[in-house]
């Protein structure tokens, strides 16, 4: 082993083992000798099959359970050594902050176990630089703090064309956007090649917008003709977290949500998470089909107004066949009451939560903005009918002498095979 790098099994605890096969009652009987112990791993021949834990142990009564039947299973990784500086790593590809990993040899056999403790302890010698974002991050939980996390998308391919020492001069270029915006520590995190923030103010959509449009200036002055790139990011609210294992989960989550979606992307999570999008190469296609979905939902206002209010569902129903990328309809009073049920495309492959009659949206942007302003489309957010992102439309119309407010959700794969089209069409 080289004198930087250090192996698994020397940062492992050498938890003891039980054999599979003992009963409840001798399980409980080493607990109590061993005293110190949360937890023992549980060990088939040589192999282990898991971790039995005290506090489940002291609850159960069967005595005809065995430790086999009791150990709860987990992440088993092989010995192997890594470079120190990139030790911190290890919180982003294993399952640490949640429950202990078990460290085998290359046959299977037990090793120790990696905790999460552990492994801070060691980053906190080898990378002290980077120790206080993390400290920072969990004890910011539940307290009105935001992490804001940017990386790039697309550097694989552009390494392929430029090089190594030219991803590191565009990972520069976003470091210094993010510093401009916030003005604070920016940390990087190496092994993802991502900037971490904490700030005690959100960005602002057009904060991120700016942060986008400067990023893709710059770049396109040194690699105009590489047009693959872009920045992906998201801002998590820690005041809406209650523990690590949230916070972890809802991290990766938000960072595959937007490393899929196509263009500059970032996710502001909240009560109803928002994306802010910008794509250099297509900001006037956007705006000509946002153009034509206006002017498609003005058509089936018109086809409701012309119709008796009780076969306004069905005019509805009718609409997906000449517009089938709504996913969905419903139809508000005055008052903001829903006084349909979602009408929901039949051809969607996917789920679609039923909204219901009677249901109070007056407070919605969507039915507020209809209102005051006749029409409304939505920046993308994400939807409660789906758990995905969408885009809601909506207009206000009169018939009988009452105003009705008509919306519909289009969802975000939608949106994509529309700019698709509409580029072919155009073509």
């Amino acid at each position: 082993m080289k004198a930087d790098e250090i192996s698994l099994v020397d940062i492992s605890i050498g938890i003891p083992t039980v054999p599979h096969d003992i009963s409840l009652k001798e399980l409980k009987d080493i607990f109590d000798e061993l005293g110190i112990y949360r937890y023992l791993t549980v060990l088939k021949g040589n192999t282990p099959i898991g971790l039995v834990y005290r506090d489940k142990v002291e609850k159960l009564s069967n005595e005809k359970l065995i430790a086999g039947d009791i150990a709860s299973l987990c992440c088993r990784l092989r010995n192997t050594s890594i470079k120190k500086e990139s030790l911190s790593g290890i919180f982003f590809v294993l399952p640490l902050e949640r429950e202990p990993v078990i460290v085998t040899d290359r046959r299977g056999t037990y090793l120790g176990v990696l905790t999460y403790d552990t492994v801070l302890h060691y980053v906190t010698h080898h990378r002290e630089h980077i120790l206080p974002i993390m400290q920072r991050v969990h004890s910011g939980i539940g307290r009105e703090e935001f992490l804001c996390v940017f990386g790039i998308k697309g550097l694989d391919k552009f390494k392929d064309t430029f090089g190594t020492e030219k991803v590191e001069s565009v990972r520069k270029i976003l470091l210094e956007d993010v510093k401009d915006l916030f003005g604070e520590e920016v940390t990087t995190i190496p092994e993802r090649g991502e900037f971490w923030v904490l700030t005690t103010d959100p960005p602002s959509k057009e904060d991120i917008k700016e942060l986008f449009r400067e990023f893709h200036r710059e770049y396109a002055l040194l690699f105009g003709e590489f047009q693959n790139l872009f920045v992906y990011g998201f801002c998590i609210n820690m005041s809406l977290m209650d523990s690590e294992e949230k916070l972890y989960s809802l991290k990766d989550e938000l960072r595959n949500r937007a490393r899929k979606i196509e263009g500059s992307v970032f996710i502001v999570h909240g009560l109803q998470p928002k994306l802010v999008l910008h794509d250099p190469t297509k900001q006037k296609l956007i705006t000509n089909i946002k153009k034509k979905i206006l002017a498609d939902f003005k058509e089936i206002v018109e086809s409701l107004r012309a119709t008796p209010k009780d076969m306004w569902e069905h005019v509805l129903y009718d609409m997906f066949d000449r517009y089938p990328y709504f996913e969905l309809f419903y139809i508000m009073s005055a008052r903001g009451l829903q006084i349909t049920n979602n009408i929901i495309n039949p051809k969607v492959d996917y789920f679609v939560a039923q909204g219901k009659k009677g249901t109070d949206r007056s407070e919605k942007p969507y039915f507020r903005q209809a209102v005051a302003e006749g029409s409304f489309i939505s920046d993308v957010y994400l939807s409660k009918a789906t758990d995905d992102f969408c885009i809601t439309v909506s207009e206000s119309f009169n018939y009988e002498g009452k105003t009705y407010v008509l919306a519909g959700d289009i969802n975000f794969k939608q949106i994509h095979r529309l700019v698709k089209s509409y580029k072919e069409t155009a073509v």
